[in-house]
């Protein structure tokens, strides 16, 4: 697949940590690979209980006296598949695909985010002809989680004055600021009466997804909230009870598929809504992207349903507000504020309901959750908050940021503008743990993060690698 990039070290490594199984919670393999590779090296190397790996690499001759760099990126990835494919996350690595310059997976996510940069760094640790200052490589665990290995980390072992996280999806930007995130879990208490009758399968599928954070602005289509809007609109025509709903996967992806089952009081007027739902739901969706929207309706025998007055309760946390809720006023214009709705699952006696909220700013947190836990007490649930993290912001002038930019236009010969992203880094976590620590953010092309739909420009991933080698030939006292 890749005879004509034999040479290329970091796709080797890629190539490697892809077939190895790294969902998140599951970084052991990852991580003895990580210390096999240390240890065949001589370098040192630091493994915590929760897998986050600790690599560092001594300073070239004539070099010793700088100070440290921090490289940083982590090892878990996604894991998302299409409803159709066949592939076992914690036993299976992926199955990598390549058209021209795109490398995609088969039918799953392709892990690019973070494998690219995991394999960019055990480029630079593998190669002896580098010039460089002391090296540490920290990879870190769980992060598409809530940042939980980062946060667990011991960072009196990092001396770095200045950090690289390798955790971006473009080539020609250079991060200095992110959100920071919260999870919530909503939890509705329900009763199941007997009801024997015919119900209804209702399912949407063959939405786009993506990421929670970057690609929240897309107006790309949730499939929990498409189904919310199908349901509050076959609520006009007869009442139902629901029976039972399942949607979305993972808290920092856009939810692609939805699937509810419910009980019709009259079935002739249920079944001629139905009969019109894919046409509804087209009305609904902005995003091109989401053009390959299946909408599907049949018969289901039922013997319980959840009580009228629950089924109105879960209808309710359905129309909660989702996507970008707040923009920023000031340059650059972007997503400030937002809350994905990302899973629905229905219990032995209670609907469970996943979400992610991002934003800079503390005080739309507290306005966020006042909200959740005011449609908490609506439907008597309860709502709890956890793999909270914070922001972080940085000078877009910063030395650093010149110094990144100069080494990528040495290598490429393109212009790179610093900017802020909504999705969280791990940056924000460790420079408030390790004071007076300076960082940016960098990445190559990466598309559709988050979903099947992953693709990497082999090309940018090469020319990333190339820049981050050149940045650490350069980066010295002269240059910062």
């Amino acid at each position: 697949m890749f005879e004509d990039l034999a040479n290329a070290a970091a796709l080797r490594f890629f190539v490697e940590i892809s077939a190895i199984p790294r969902p998140s919670y599951h970084e052991k393999t990852i991580a003895d690979y990580l210390e096999k590779f240390a240890a065949k090296r001589g370098l040192a190397c630091y493994r915590d209980a929760v897998h986050n790996v600790l690599i560092k690499r001594p300073a070239t001759v004539g070099r010793e006296g700088e100070p440290a760099v921090l490289l940083q990126a982590h090892t878990d990835m996604v894991a998302e598949k299409h409803s159709y494919v066949e592939h076992d996350f914690l036993r299976e690595g992926i199955v990598l695909e390549r058209e021209g310059d795109r490398l995609f997976a088969n039918g799953t996510t392709l892990g690019a985010d973070d494998g690219f940069g995991v394999a960019i760094m055990l480029a630079v640790l593998d190669d002896k002809e580098l010039s460089c200052p002391p090296l540490e490589c920290l990879f870190t665990s769980a992060e598409e989680v809530g940042l939980v290995g980062a946060e667990k980390f011991d960072y009196s072992r990092i001396s770095a004055k200045y950090m690289l996280n390798l955790d971006s999806a473009e080539e020609d930007t250079v991060i200095v600021g992110c959100c920071g995130g919260v999870r919530s879990t909503l939890t509705v208490p329900v009763t199941f009466e007997k009801a024997e009758g015919q119900g209804i399968t209702l399912s949407v599928g063959g939405l786009c997804g993506g990421h929670s954070g970057e690609d929240i602005h897309r107006n790309r289509m949730n499939a929990n909230v498409l189904i919310g809007k199908l349901l509050l609109a076959l609520g006009e025509h007869t009442p139902f009870r629901l029976v039972k709903i399942t949607g979305g996967d993972k808290s920092n992806a856009i939810p692609r598929e939805c699937e509810v089952t419910l009980l019709p009081d009259d079935s002739v007027a249920a079944h001629n809504f139905l009969e019109g739902a894919k046409a509804l739901a087209q009305t609904f969706l902005c995003a091109k992207e989401d053009e390959g929207l299946t909408v599907r309706a049949e018969a289901t025998s039922v013997t319980r349903a959840l009580t009228y007055a629950d089924t109105d309760k879960i209808l309710q946390v359905l129309q909660m507000p989702n996507g970008v809720l707040h923009m920023r006023k000031e340059p650059p214009i972007m997503p400030e504020t937002s809350r994905n709705l990302a899973s629905l699952r229905t219990e032995e006696d209670s609907i469970v309901v996943k979400l992610c909220s991002r934003s800079p700013r503390q005080d739309r947190f507290l306005e966020l959750r006042a909200g959740e836990e005011d449609l908490a007490k609506r439907v008597l649930g309860t709502v709890t908050y956890d793999n909270a993290y914070p922001g972080w912001e940085s000078d877009m002038n910063a030395p650093l940021v010149h110094t990144w930019q100069k080494a990528l236009y040495t290598v490429t010969g393109k212009q790179t503008k610093p900017t802020l992203i909504h999705a969280g880094l791990e940056t924000g976590l460790i420079t408030n743990a390790v004071k007076g620590l300076e960082a940016i953010a960098v990445g190559c092309n990466i598309h559709d993060l988050h979903t099947p739909f992953e693709t990497m420009e082999i090309s940018s991933f090469l020319r990333i690698s190339h820049t981050v080698k050149e940045f650490l030939r350069t980066i010295h006292y002269r240059s910062i």
